[in-house]
């Protein structure tokens, strides 16, 4: 057992309990066994405990290894911590003209626990990381964040990768043992764990920890399931959670992200505890989508996302598009599309239009019927929701600013004319329902028309947006809650306020055409190079 150093139990002094032993102050010294016994009794004063590491310092200077076994290598650990204990909290606690000489003492107390880790370790690291334990737990000095941070962060230093990733997991299982004593040591564990989070080489490690502590955290979540063991620490987890995404790599975040979808796609979670898992979740694939920008989009995380999007649960579908939002916005261009509006010819908005690769055309390509058919599908089950339409329509606009390419953009536009086809055939639908769509539907062909400066397209769309602006305003954005109509506007199905499907295609057609032409002509300026160099260029 170790010395708990809030007691203040142990002997007189150091004299006196060599005197007793029948060993001089030079005998304890050369007796390893002795020494250590002195060190791990507790309740001196400065100057005894300045006395104990000097024996400390002496033992590691004059001992061998090979003569130091694992209880001796316990208690010297123990007798090490009880001394920088007495010191860091004397420098917590004491003011005045002894603060300078109190912390001098304590970083003596810091060398001395640095050489006896060099000493014992890698010999006797378990033994050593396994006392500091001991000593934290059986002293309650869990919530003394600094100290225990500061003592496993040394610790850790001198292992190699098998024992940091073993050291970790055993601070890991703690916290789940600690749920049934004590919920306020596991936060003050929790803690710990984050600060060592900054300090550990994640690429030595695979994925388990994380792991762990989100199945953790997603049982914090679901107390009917482990009759509230976890109950309170979901908090603390969260938090945890956020942290070591800011310190691991790309890997350790995609090994995350893939964990977290498990309960999502399961629908395991629901009701508020499901918007702070889905915001924690979101917030990690955002940071993975960040990491891996300088790469084309990469297709491991859409599946799940696109199958979230099809829950017939309207706040799981919402996670979804959330979801799908982190995943294609490289730019940071979210925010932009907060609101349907019209994109106006000759205006410069604060969009970022990325160059997209060769890959992330082929990536959309390959997905792009399933988007389709899950959007369509998506509207028709929640799309009476206004806030689930202006999800929809961010990750629509968001596709046509980052992948700007003319196979999205016809891609865009055959998804917007299939909306506004079921809006206006569909009888069913409320009208405030037909006016949303329609008004997302003018939104996303105007910024198509922004975005490759489509000039004929343009023309259309701003005569369509004339007549709208007269005879039925409720059909241009923004979308409103309600709507109130005037005597003179038309709430039936008039041709000439809607979108024809030959006259879009035909302007989009232009656009692209007349793009081809320009870059043909171009090339032509190299028509007196040799036969050989013409497949160089595509004419």
């Amino acid at each position: 057992m170790p010395p708990n150093p809030s007691t203040g139990n142990g002997p007189n002094g150091w004299a006196d309990l060599c005197l007793v032993q029948g060993y001089s102050t030079g005998e304890a010294v050369r007796s390893p066994v002795f020494a250590v016994r002195i060190c791990a009794c507790g309740g001196f004063s400065g100057e005894e405990v300045i006395g104990g590491l000097t024996i400390i310092d002496t033992i590691v200077q004059s001992c061998p290894i090979n003569k130091i076994d694992a209880d001796h290598a316990t208690h010297l650990t123990w007798a090490i911590l009880s001394c920088m204990h007495h010191f860091f909290v004397r420098l917590r606690t004491e003011k005045g003209c002894m603060e300078w000489f109190k912390r001098r003492q304590a970083r003596k107390a810091v060398r001395t626990y640095d050489k006896l880790l060099q000493f014992l370790t890698p010999t006797h690291y378990d033994t050593v990381f396994s006392a500091i334990m001991i000593f934290l737990e059986e002293a309650d000095l869990w919530e003394i964040e600094y100290f225990c941070s500061h003592l496993f962060r040394r610790v850790l230093e001198y292992a190699d990768e098998e024992s940091v990733y073993t050291s970790l997991l055993e601070i890991v299982s703690l916290v789940e043992d600690s749920t049934l004593t004590s919920l306020m040591t596991c936060r003050e564990i929790v803690q710990v764990l984050v600060t060592l989070g900054n300090s550990v080489k994640w690429e030595w490690m695979d994925g388990r920890i994380l792991t762990r502590i989100i199945e953790i955290y997603v049982l914090s979540l679901l107390p009917e399931e482990n009759h509230g063991l976890y109950e309170g620490l979901e908090s603390s987890l969260a938090a945890c959670l956020q942290a070591m995404s800011q310190y691991v790599g790309e890997k350790h975040l995609r090994c995350m992200v893939n964990v977290m979808f498990k309960p999502v796609l399961n629908e395991r979670i629901g009701g508020e505890n499901l918007l702070r898992y889905g915001e924690l979740l979101e917030s990690i694939h955002l940071m993975y989508t960040k990491r891996g920008a300088h790469h084309p989009l990469s297709d491991l995380t859409l599946p799940p996302i696109v199958k979230t999007m099809c829950s017939k649960k309207v706040i799981y579908s919402q996670l979804g598009l959330r979801l799908l939002q982190s995943f294609v916005d490289r730019c940071g261009n979210k925010w932009q599309f907060e609101v349907p509006k019209i994109f106006l010819r000759h205006t410069k908005y604060d969009i970022i239009i990325n160059k997209y690769s060769t890959a992330d055309k082929l990536m959309f390509q390959r997905y792009r019927h399933k988007l389709h058919e899950v959007a369509i599908k998506c509207v028709m089950m929640h799309g009476v929701h206004k806030l689930y339409l202006e999800l929809l329509y961010i990750c629509i606009s968001l596709f046509m600013v980052e992948i700007p390419c003319g196979y999205t953009a016809a891609s865009g536009i055959c998804l917007v004319l299939t909306l506004q086809e079921l809006a206006r055939t569909d009888k069913t639908l409320p009208p405030h329902y037909s006016h949303r769509i329609h008004a997302i539907v003018i939104s996303v062909i105007s910024l198509i028309c922004y975005v490759h400066d489509a000039v004929v397209l343009y023309d259309y769309v701003g005569s369509i947006v004339e007549k709208r602006a007269t005879l039925a305003p409720h059909l241009n954005p923004p979308l409103k809650s309600t709507y109130s109509y005037a005597q003179h506007h038309i709430l039936w199905d008039d041709p000439q306020l809607f979108f024809e499907d030959w006259k879009i295609r035909y302007g989009l057609w232009r656009c692209f055409k007349a793009r081809k032409k320009s870059m043909v002509v171009k090339k032509r300026n190299f028509i007196n190079l040799p036969l050989e160099n013409y497949d160089d260029f595509d004419i």
